[in-house]
């Protein structure tokens, strides 16, 4: 799943997340719960790395 998410824009992984805030804000069974908590964090990485190759890019055009 990692892979598949780490060419998402930040808008699409923010929208995603909060998606998953407003279900995980709903009555979930714990096995729901999890699934939702785990997608989240992977999510939260790949903003991680998106925000990483903002910034890269943003350095190598200033020093370019």
């Amino acid at each position: 799943m990692n892979g598949e998410r780490d060419g998402q824009s930040l808008r699409q992984i923010t929208d995603r997340l909060e998606e998953l805030a407003n279900e995980l804000d709903s009555d979930l069974d714990q096995e729901r719960t999890a699934e939702l908590v785990k997608e989240a964090s992977e999510l939260a990485a790949s903003a991680g790395r998106e925000v990483e190759r903002a910034l890269r890019s943003a350095t190598e055009t200033r020093d370019g």
